[in-house]
C-alpha cells in the first residue's frame, strides 16, 4: 500500500534525537565515573546527575534514530525506487560525510585534544606537548580503545548509515517474505507482546559489550562488527515497521504502560551497568543482568518516545518544520562547539550544574543562529537537505498565523 502521509511527529522525533547530541556530549565532560569504553578526562567539576543523563540518552537515542532511518528509507524506496533511493542517499549522506570529514571533523579533534590535555594535566592550552599527548594515548589505549585507528568522532552514524543502506535489498526481501508468509503478520507486529522478542534479540546483540551498553568500537573507520550488528538491526526493524504501520497505533496506545516500565527500568539498568564496570573480572551472571536490563530499557524507551511524539506532535507546525530542517546542520556542527565551550570553562571553579547549562545553551544559540542566518539559504542547505530554505523563526511564523486568523 502506497504511503503518501507526512509524518510530522516522526520528523520531529528524528530531529530531536539529533539535537539531543548537544545534551549528551555536553554531559560527558561532567560525569563523575567515566565508563570503561569512554576513558576520557573530564572537568574537575562533576556531578552524578550527568552519569544518569548520559546513560539515559545513550540507551535509546541512536537505536531510535536508526529505527527512524529504516522507516524513512522504506518510505523513500516506495517513492523513488531502489536506484533513486541510492542516488538520494549518496547526495544526502555520503557527500555531507566527505565534506564534514575535511572541515568539521578536524575542528572537533582539535577541540577534544585541547579539552582532554587541559583537563588531564591541569593546564589551559590548545595543544598539549607531545609528551602529554603520548601519555593520553597510552592511558586511553590501556582501556582498550584503538588509538592507532582514524576516528570519525560524532560523524560515525553517517558512516554506519552507508553500510545499512546496503541492506535495503535484503530488507525488501524480508518484507516480501513476511507479507507472503501470513496474512496476520501485521497483527503480530502490532501486538505489544512483540516487545518481548525484540528485547531478546537486542540482548543477544548487546552481549559483546561490557555493561550492556555501547561506549566502544563504533567511532572508528574500521568497521566494528558487533556495533554494526546491533545498530543495523534497528535499521532493519524500522524498515519492517514502515511496511506494517499498524505498529504506530500500538506505540500510541501503549504510551502510558511503557512510561511506567521505563521509569522502573532506568535506575535498575544504571545500577547493573555500574556494577559490571566496577568489577575487575567479567562475571557472566552480572553481565547477563546488565545486558537484559539495558535491552529492556532501550525498547521501552523506543516505544515510549514513538508513542509520545505520535500522540502529541503529529501535526503541521512551524516549530516541527524548523527542527526537522535544521537538525542535520545542528548535529554536524555542535560537537566542536560543545567541546570548545567546555574547554573555555575549564579554568573557572564553578559547579558542574552551572557549567553544563552554559555549554548547552551557548551551543544551542550558536548552532541555531548559524543555521538561521548563514546556512538555511546557502549551498550547505542544498547539500544537506537538497533544497534551500527561507524560514522565519518559528515564533514569528506563529505570530503571523495568529494575525492572519
Amino acid at each position: 500500500m502506497d504511503d503518501n502521509r507526512r509524518y510530522y511527529s516522526l520528523d520531529a522525533l528524528r530531529g530531536s534525537m539529533m539535537m539531543l547530541g548537544i545534551v549528551l556530549h555536553g554531559s560527558q565532560w561532567y560525569i563523575s565515573e567515566p565508563p570503561g569504553g569512554l576513558p576520557v578526562p573530564t572537568d574537575p567539576s562533576t556531578a552524578y546527575v550527568f552519569d544518569v543523563i548520559v546513560h539515559f540518552i545513550h540507551s535509546f537515542r541512536m537505536p531510535l534514530f536508526f529505527v527512524l532511518a529504516g522507516f524513512f528509507t522504506s518510505l523513500l524506496v516506495q517513492k523513488r525506487g531502489l536506484r533513486g533511493t541510492y542516488a538520494n542517499r549518496g547526495s544526502r549522506i555520503l557527500s555531507p560525510l566527505l565534506v564534514s570529514c575535511l572541515t568539521i571533523l578536524p575542528l572537533t579533534m582539535l577541540a577534544m585534544i585541547a579539552f582532554m590535555g587541559s583537563a588531564k594535566f591541569n593546564t589551559f592550552q590548545v595543544l598539549p606537548s607531545m609528551e602529554q599527548i603520548n601519555i593520553l594515548k597510552a592511558e586511553i589505549s590501556a582501556a582498550g580503545v584503538p588509538v592507532d585507528q582514524p576516528s570519525l568522532g560524532h560523524l560515525w552514524f553517517l558512516y554506519y548509515l552507508l553500510y545499512f543502506y546496503l541492506l535495503i535489498p535484503l530488507c525488501m526481501g524480508l518484507v516480501w517474505l513476511l507479507k507472503k508468509a501470513d496474512a496476520d503478520v501485521g497483527k503480530v507486529i502490532a501486538s505489544p507482546l512483540l516487545y518481548i522478542p525484540l528485547v531478546m534479540y537486542s540482548a543477544a546483540t548487546l552481549w559483546a559489550f561490557r555493561g550492556g551498553v555501547l561506549f566502544e568500537g563504533f567511532l572508528f573507520v574500521k568497521p566494528h562488527l558487533p556495533a554494526l550488528l546491533y545498530y543495523g538491526s534497528f535499521f532493519v526493524f524500522g524498515y519492517v515497521f514502515h511496511n506494517f504501520r499498524q505498529i504506530l497505533v500500538t506505540f500510541n496506545h501503549s504510551l502510558n504502560g511503557f512510561l511506567v516500565i521505563s521509569v522502573i527500568l532506568l535506575p535498575l539498568a544504571i545500577m547493573a551497568t555500574a556494577n559490571e564496570f566496577a568489577m575487575a573480572d567479567v562475571d557472566p551472571q552480572t553481565h547477563a543482568v546488565a545486558v537484559a536490563l539495558n535491552a529492556c530499557l532501550t525498547w521501552s524507551l523506543i516505544y515510549l518516545f514513538m508513542g509520545l511524539f505520535l500522540r502529541f506532535l503529529d501535526y503541521k507546525s512551524p516549530w516541527i518544520l524548523y527542527i526537522s530542517n535544521s537538525s542535520y546542520w545542528v548535529y554536524l556542527i555542535h560537537m566542536p562547539i560543545v567541546t570548545m565551550i567546555a574547554w573555555l570553562l575549564l579554568p573557572f571553579d564553578l559547579p558542574a550544574l552551572i557549567k553544563f547549562p552554559i555549554v548547552v545553551l551557548s551551543t544551542t544559540l550558536i548552532c541555531f543562529s548559524s543555521y538561521h542566518y548563514w546556512i538555511q539559504d546557502s549551498w550547505v542547505s542544498q547539500l544537506l537537505n537538497g533544497v534551500r530554505f527561507n524560514h522565519a523563526w518559528p515564533w514569528q511564523e506563529n505570530a503571523a498565523s495568529n494575525v492572519a486568523k
